[in-house]
């Protein structure tokens, strides 16, 4: 067995939608999402370009109509300001398939984000950081393991944030030099001929010895790089012979293991993932199902589970949202009362007059930054884990306690 080269490590955009999510104006904070379509790239005015023109003029048709004096003038100056943001945002010469900018209109604070995975074109202006698409791609981007296995050898790549890296490959076939398959002379005396097909087991045995000894320093590693490059996700793909064991060892760490009994041999790293996309896309749906059942069972039992937008928002307040599962299709209204608690739209508290509460127009969001503020993850969803809540407001949580 031989290793190319250590673990290779490439740098990649850090999200930090913790520190996003704090990020908080009272004029307002500008939220652009750019997609950028190679397929576009050399058009005049790309599909990117157009949409967020066009959402850049409803802002600044809603900060005309709505508000006070002075936040409108604050937000017309600020989108004057930002031009040149805006531009650098939407050239197609940039780097980053997915782009983002978040700008508060008062502070003047401007972050932005360049990555290789798709966020949809759209522009919001809030009083916080619009985090929703990008915490769909950050949950898309997460770590998946895959696993490129032959007779000859055993490729381990993995593919982050649109990203994908070979980590090692091992050479599964040994040296044989020294201990060649004994032919015997030639088949013109019965007696000698008899020898030959035990001398050619012997062989084939000890060759599957040397293979499987080999498999089990592979599998070794393999779980090593698992957990320390925090695998939730592994497709696992080539000859059931050698797949089969690996993916197994794998299944013991990782949540979600998909096995691929064909051999994909002569592809860059690249490529090799992109020939299974659909089998990433499925191993991350039912990673998605399992979170779900998960958190359903839980609440069920009374444990650490709760389901349904009271039950969630309540589990929000008091700090116990681990993480956080909703149907990014499905927003939520509601409100926030005096003292700072979330309650769905219709909702008054005991004690609580109905004139104090403030709505929520953008209750996921809210959702988002508390989990987020509380050290949670959140993730959105993908069908049919979605469906599966639909009964429940699109919306469920594992809960700390």
């Amino acid at each position: 067995m031989s290793l190319n080269a250590d673990e290779v490590t490439t740098s990649l955009p850090e999200v930090d939608l913790a520190t996003l999510a704090g990020m908080r104006d009272p004029f307002g904070v500008l939220s652009i999402y750019v997609h950028v379509d190679p397929r576009q790239q050399a058009a005049p005015r790309p599909a990117w370009a157009i949409a967020i023109a066009n959402g850049l003029r409803e802002v600044r048709e809603r900060a005309r109509s709505e508000g006070t004096r002075a936040m409108r003038q604050a937000i017309l100056d600020r989108l004057e300001s930002l031009e040149p943001e805006f531009s650098v945002l939407l050239d197609a010469r940039e780097p980053g398939r997915g782009r983002a900018l978040f700008a508060t209109v008062e502070a003047g604070e401007v972050r932005r984000l360049a990555l290789q995975v798709p966020l949809p074109n759209r522009v919001v202006l809030d009083e916080a950081a619009y985090l929703t698409p990008l915490a769909a791609a950050v949950d898309r981007g997460r770590p998946v393991g895959l696993v490129a296995v032959s007779l000859a050898q055993a490729r381990v790549l993995e593919q982050r944030m649109g990203m994908v890296e070979e980590l090692m490959v091992f050479q599964l076939e040994p040296d044989t030099s020294e201990w060649r398959e004994m032919k015997g002379p030639a088949a013109a005396n019965p007696a000698l001929a008899q020898q030959t097909a035990p001398q050619r087991d012997a062989f084939e045995r000890r060759l599957e010895e040397h293979r499987s000894r080999l498999l089990d320093s592979v599998g070794s590693k393999l779980e090593e790089v698992a957990t320390r490059r925090s695998w939730d996700r592994a497709v696992v793909v080539g000859d059931p012979r050698l797949a089969d064991p690996l993916a197994e060892l794998l299944e013991r760490g990782v949540a979600e293991v998909t096995r691929v009994d064909h051999t994909l041999h002569g592809l860059s790293a690249s490529e090799l993932a992109a020939a299974l996309t659909a089998e990433i896309d499925e191993t991350t749906r039912r990673s998605h199902v399992a979170l779900v059942t998960h958190a359903r069972d839980a609440a069920l039992a009374g444990g650490e589970g709760a389901v349904g937008l009271p039950d969630v928002l309540s589990a929000l307040d008091e700090g116990r949202v681990e993480h956080l599962l909703f149907d990014e299709l499905r927003e939520h209204r509601g409100a926030t009362t005096p003292d700072g608690r979330l309650v769905p739209e219709g909702v008054v508290p005991p004690g609580i007059r109905e004139e104090e509460l403030v709505p929520e127009s953008r209750l996921t969001a809210r959702m988002l930054e508390r989990t987020l503020a509380t050290g949670g993850r959140i993730t959105p969803l993908s069908q049919p884990a979605a469906e599966a809540l639909t009964a429940s407001d699109g919306i469920a949580a594992l809960l700390r306690w």
